[in-house]
């Protein structure tokens, strides 16, 4: 027997057939399944006995009560959790002073709540996870025991209780989400996204640290790939990549990274109305850390990619080899004092090599698909090596070293029932070395990168009462970023033009020198924090919040470009004579410091209205306030009425509205029809390059100014005194005349004082649709307009054009003809300033707009076999002025193509459309210890533009779209080239060309072709050896479809599998220029819109990885189980353990129609316990003794069925297995369930029937808590 205890809560007893419950002097003695126990008793090694003893129990509930999907989708949060709702007695009067306790599934950590004079109880999980066990006890009532659970991005749990004086067991209730005071589970109205949680991640064939990966599982999203000075990113709705934010806990993290084993979830969200959400326009990654639980735990994990587990015949030279990476990493976490303060910590080391793709490592075959004779190069590197360049050494090396390391400590401390803490710390470093190394230039034209920051964070989430809840956050963070080039010389740019593969003539530009680049080095210092104050008026039914953030930073950077200076050479004779076409250099390099203040407040409502629809309004005021502006340019401001010393600040308001509505009822009451929608404004933070930009072009004395040289004002270059002192470099043209030297000519960027910050609205309505509870259909349509898009303006450019290119549908040039230098068509942008002292004025405005309109199609299930899916098409069309996302004021310039006036932007096809977009991640159960999962991605090309090589127009910028000649051009030289390019491009292309001849192309008027990519992962979990499932081995595919795709082409006509490749833009190289005729010399690029694998240079192997991850702690599968569906559960984790071996026999030997039974009850017999309330008639209650006779035969049938599935799984089975093979046999209970509550229906009359509770009239999902004195 166990003792008494004075304690009014439970306490765990020695014995382990029991738990004593005692009120008072009374003791109530509760009889519950033997494998409650306090947790601090347990051991990892009671585990597999445990399991073997009490599976079968679990796992028929879990089937019973939840889908696999719901499941798995609740298994993680992102936010607080509330869980809340008000407790009655038999009279429906609020009980005060019920005890409740929440424990966690996924940490077993135990919250308690008292009921005050209203009845309601309020309970908080921060960032949990969305599963809880919920025991309520009171004195001279029955306790109880139920389960809630979310299923997605909702963050308050409705679950009203009665109680009932009966002297029972301690009952045990499921609660599906779905049913307002069930546990409202739903995710935010309107949302859709999608939630990849850390070891989810880890079972797919994907880099689980990178969040723009991650963010391509979402449909709809485009990745966009990495390129040597830029990451991998992503766009959502059309929206520039910068209209992203990534959170971290809840807060801004902007592209660090954390380790593997830190991460408890990523969501992904596409679509929000919820007006706590901010600072994006375009998508949301929210990703959440784990922490310390009452049962340590932890993993750690290695992976290797080898270049000795790759294949093709590519492999063997740089351009084609893959790499060898080994990645080291572990994280584990438990309490410090139980259900107190928990700690966790993890780590992660990254080492990785490549071979250094450079012109130097460049075999003949590869040479060719760059587009350049093995002959030219030759010819190029002996010319260079006679310059004195220090080049063709190579102190660099063979490989590139890109290494990473992070770490993060989490401290959680529940200061009492009603406040916790949590305290993060980070940090992170990435180096590479060495880095910006072109494929078409020498090694020592790159340099080294080393990048690292961190940052700490505070949380305290309270409430007051049983209504009022506050989360108070705030992370300060820094970062550091230092780039160096190994040469401080100029670059040098050289035009080849070379016959290549079938004599089609290719046009490449190769590079020596320095890097223009480089250096570059910023810090930024920010801090952002939040509150948030909720209140739960009434019934709960709202929870309206009213909340602030502040996101403050300051930046020092030092990032101008070409400040060495670059020499461009029109050919290889050009370079053995000494005589470059151009040099220009950045003179003055300012560093810029500047500080940027973002707030924001808004005010709004969840509300449930009813059970079937939810509600989700308000509006969010955002603002920006920029410091640091510089002086002011009197000049500036009398010329074009700009102030370079302001800064713009505004303040916006913006209304959002998103709805959830449901339809119908499937299995347990969960929806099968969900309709959802919303229309709103997002506003995105401006980036931090515009405001640089300003700062140091101000066009003042002292100031960045812009060096252009054409024709016979470039210096000569003597590369040795530059190498042996910088200060040799040219700072001013020559003169061949009397009159005194070019010079520089001061840049300016300043804002237009109506700038504001990127705005989107945007709507979204969509349908799901469940078929046969195991499939789901869903279509949803999107819409965004973009608004206040930051553009670049060159208001110094002349307004009317000194002469038109006839040849060329009367393209403007803002330059004299005279001014052209005839030998390579150079041309000196100064000639076509409007204030000839100063160079490009850039006005930095926000006047662009964009559209996006995408449909999705999507469907998921789980088949019979083990086998589940996530498949979804995309069909999209989007639109923009400018696509621009990136880097200073004069490269946004540049980036808008033009075909006239580069200040007149008209609308196009944007850069992030990619038409069609197909999606698949997919999983299949081999075995009960071997899984196959795989993520396969087709997507239509990326759009592109036809160019010409160099500046044309005399605006300064190479950004002129190409004329289209005709294969019958004047220009023989033209005409030919452009009927061997038409013979050998593919029909796309082709297409493209012929549809625009004799005209300027259109912006992204071509498309690339389809990019398609495909790869596996096995993981396998084995039982033997004690492991017990806690160790996985995983094999992986890097680009799989590149093998395939050899395998199936031969290594000579590779089609691109795998990978993203760009089409090559360059159509158009100027030759010269003819004053006479006012005409340009071209020669053609046959290698236009090139994007083959037997054209592209790189060739990203087919690659092997290898990797293992062990966990330490509790097996959170059947942890889950456990905490979902045993009984206690009580404060203080007592009750709530992972269980102990012992006398379990019995979860074996119960009958599992009779547990079936009470999980899924015979309505038949629960109308039959109410005769006396109902007034049944003696003919009633004989057909309803039938009646229930019937169905517990059929729910006989269905648990022998179970019994022989769970018997045939073994003692440890995989949960997604085994659920796919009973879920039939589950259909069968639920489909006697629904036609016993239709038969009984007919046998009531309308009066008995109104009177029945909606426990059983809706059974599982429309629980609304045992008012009746019963589950």
């Amino acid at each position: 027997m166990c003792a008494p205890s004075p304690a009014t809560r439970p306490v765990g007893c020695g014995c382990l057939k029991s738990l004593c419950l005692e009120r008072g002097r009374a003791a109530l003695r509760i009889c519950l399944q033997p494998w409650h126990r306090p947790a601090a008793h347990y051991t990892f090694a009671h585990a597999p006995v445990i399991l073997s003893r009490v599976f079968v129990r679990l796992v028929l509930t879990l089937a019973l009560a939840t889908s696999l999907p719901a499941a798995l989708a609740a298994q993680v949060g992102s936010t607080t959790d509330i869980l809340t709702g008000v407790i009655t007695g038999p009279d429906n009067h609020p009980l005060t002073g019920v005890d409740v306790d929440a424990t966690a599934t996924d940490g077993q950590i135990t919250r308690h709540a008292t009921t005050g004079n209203n009845g309601r109880y309020t309970i908080l999980f921060p960032d949990g996870g969305g599963q809880y066990r919920v025991t309520v006890r009171y004195i001279g009532m029955a306790p109880l025991a139920f389960v809630v659970a979310r299923q997605a991005d909702e963050d308050r749990l409705v679950r009203d209780v009665s109680l009932s004086p009966t002297t029972t067991r301690l009952q045990e209730v499921t609660v599906n989400s779905r049913r307002r005071g069930g546990a409202g589970d739903r995710p935010t109205p309107g949302a859709t996204g999608r939630s990849v949680s850390g070891d989810q991640a880890e079972r797919l064939p994907i880099d689980a640290s990178d969040l723009a990966g991650l963010a391509a599982l979402a449909p709809g999203v485009v990745p966009i790939g990495a390129t040597d000075s830029t990451s991998t990113a992503f766009s959502v709705a059309g929206q520039r990549t910068t209209a992203n934010n990534i959170t971290l806990d809840g807060l801004s993290f902007g592209g660090g990274s954390i380790p593997q084993d830190a991460t408890r979830t990523t969501r992904v969200i596409t679509n929000t109305y919820d007006v706590a959400r901010g600072q994006f326009s375009g998508g949301l990654v929210a990703t959440t850390t784990k922490g310390g639980t009452n049962s340590p735990a932890g993993s750690f994990s290695y992976s290797l990619r080898d270049r000795s587990l790759e294949w093709g015949t590519g492999s063997a030279q740089a351009f084609g080899s893959g790499s060898t990476q080994n990645q080291l990493g572990g994280g584990f976490g438990g309490p410090i004092v139980h259900d107190k303060l928990f700690l966790f910590g993890a780590a992660q080391g990254r080492w990785r090599s490549d071979d250094l793709a450079s012109l130097l490592s460049a075999n003949p075959a590869t040479l060719q698909r760059l587009g350049v004779s093995t002959d030219s190069v030759a010819r190029f590197l002996s010319l260079v090596n006679g310059e004195g360049v220090p080049s063709l050494a190579n102190p660099v090396g063979d490989d590139r070293s890109t290494n990473s390391g992070s770490a993060l400590v989490r401290m959680d401390y529940i200061i009492n029932d009603s406040h916790s803490l949590m305290i993060r710390g980070d940090w992170r470093l990435n180096t590479q070395d060495p880095t910006r190394v072109s494929a078409y230039s020498l090694p020592m034209g790159g340099g080294t990168m080393n990048n690292q920051g961190g940052g700490l964070m505070a949380a305290l989430t309270s409430h007051f009462g049983s209504s009022v809840i506050n989360e108070a956050r705030a992370y300060g963070s820094i970062d550091h970023r230092r780039s160096s080039p190994f040469l401080a010389i100029p670059a040098a740019r050289v035009q080849i033009a070379s016959s290549v593969a079938d004599s089609a003539l290719g046009i490449t530009t190769l590079g020596f020198g320095g890097s223009p680049s480089l250096p570059q080095s910023s810090d930024t210092k920010g801090i952002e924090v939040s509150d948030e104050l909720s209140w739960l008026p009434g019934d709960a039914s709202h929870r309206i919040k009213l909340g602030g953030l502040l996101n403050a930073s300051r930046f020092d950077q030092d990032v101008t470009s070409n400040r060495n200076g670059v020499f461009t050479f029109n050919s290889l004779g050009d370079l053995e004579n000494d005589e470059p076409a151009s040099f220009s250099r950045t003179l003055a390099p300012t560093e810029r410091s500047g500080s940027a203040v973002n707030p924001a407040l808004y005010l709004g409502d969840t509300w449930r209205k009813s059970s079937a629809l939810q509600l989700n309004y308000g509006v969010r005021l955002e603002g920006s306030s920029y410091g640091g502006a510089p002086a002011e340019n009197l000049q500036v401001d009398s010329a074009f009425g700009l102030r370079t010393d302001h800064f713009p600040s505004e303040m916006h308001l913006s209304p959002r509205v998103g709805f959830t509505w449901t339809l119908g009822q499937g299995g347990l009451g969960a929806p099968t029809t969900i309709v959802r929608g919303g229309a709103g404004e997002f506003r995105s933070l401006t980036p931090s390059a515009p405001l640089s930009a300003a700062e140091g072009a101000t066009g003042t004395e002292g100031t960045e100014s812009q060096l252009v040289c054409i024709g016979s004002s470039v210096p000569t270059p003597d590369w040795s005194a530059y190498t042996s002192d910088p200060s040799a470099i040219p700072t001013e043209c020559t003169s061949t005349t009397p009159l005194p030297p070019t010079t520089a000519l001061p840049g300016v960027a300043v804002f237009n004082p109506n700038f504001e910050a990127p705005r989107a609205w945007r709507a979204s309505l969509g349908v799901q649709r469940r078929i046969l509870d195991r499939f789901g259909v869903s279509l949803d349509a999107s819409y965004a307009r973009g608004v206040n898009l930051y553009g670049f303006q060159d208001v110094n450019l002349v307004t009317r054009p000194r002469f038109t290119l006839a040849d060329e549908a009367n393209r403007p040039v803002y330059v004299p003809a005279e001014t052209i230098v005839p030998g390579t068509g150079a041309v000196d942008f100064s000639e076509s300033r409007a204030v000839t002292s100063l160079g490009h004025v850039i006005e930095i405005g926000s006047n662009l707009q964009s559209e996006n309109k995408q449909i999705t199609l999507g469907v998921n299930g789980v088949s019979a076999g083990g086998f589940t899916f996530q498949a979804s098409y995309t069909y999209m069309r989007s639109r923009d002025q400018s696509s621009f996302s990136c880097c200073s004021a004069t490269q946004g310039f540049a980036a808008a193509t033009t075909g006239g006036n580069p200040n007149e932007l008209g609308w196009a096809t944007s850069d992030f459309e990619r038409r069609h977009s197909i999606l698949l991640t997919a999983s299949y159960a081999v075995s009960q210890s071997l899984e196959i999962t795989t993520v396969t991605r087709l997507m239509s090309g990326t759009p592109f533009t036809p160019m010409v090589g160099s500046d044309i127009n005399g605006d300064g910028a190479a950004n002129d779209r190409a004329f289209i000649f005709a294969a019958s051009a004047q220009d023989t030289a033209v005409a030919n080239g452009m009927s061997r390019l038409l013979a050998s491009s593919s029909s796309s292309i082709r297409s493209c060309l012929m549809s625009q001849t004799g005209a300027i192309a259109a912006r992204n008027s071509c498309e690339g072709s389809w990019q398609p990519a495909a790869d596996l992962q096995l993981n396998f979990r084995p039982t033997w050896w004690g492991l017990d499932r806690r160790m996985t081995f995983m094999l992986s595919t890097v680009n799989m479809l590149a093998g395939i795709d050899e395998l199936v082409h031969g290594s000579n006509d590779l089609h691109g599998w795998g990978g993203f490749t760009r089409p090559d833009p360059t159509l158009l190289f100027v030759r010269g220029f003819d004053p006479s005729t006012q005409t340009y010399d071209y020669a053609v690029n046959e290698r236009f819109g090139s994007t083959r694998g037997s054209s592209n240079a790189y060739r990203v192997p087919f690659q092997l990885s290898l990797q293992a991850r062990y966990v330490i702690g509790p097996d959170q599968n059947a942890a889950r189980m456990r905490a979902l569906f045993g009984a206690g559960g009580g404060r203080g984790g007592r009750g709530g353990g992972a269980g102990a071996p012992g006398e379990g026999a019995a979860a074996n030997n119960e009958d599992l129609a009779d547990r079936m039974a009470r999980v899924l009850p015979n309505p038949a017999t629960q109308l039959l316990e109410l005769r006396d309330s109902l007034a049944l008639t003696d003919s009633q209650v004989v057909k309803l003794t039938a009646l229930r006779d019937t169905t517990a035969a059929s729910y006989a049938v269905v648990a022998d069925s179970i019994r022989a599935i769970i018997t045939r799984a073994g003692p440890n089975p995989d949960p997604a297995r085994l659920f796919a093979s009973m879920r039939p046999e589950l259909t069968k209970g639920r489909t006697a369930a629904r036609a016993t509550l239709e038969a009984a229906h007919a046998i009531l009359t309308p009066e008995q029937w109104s009177k029945v509770p909606e426990r059983i009239r809706a059974p599982g999902g429309a629980r609304r808590g045992p008012r009746n004195g019963g589950p």
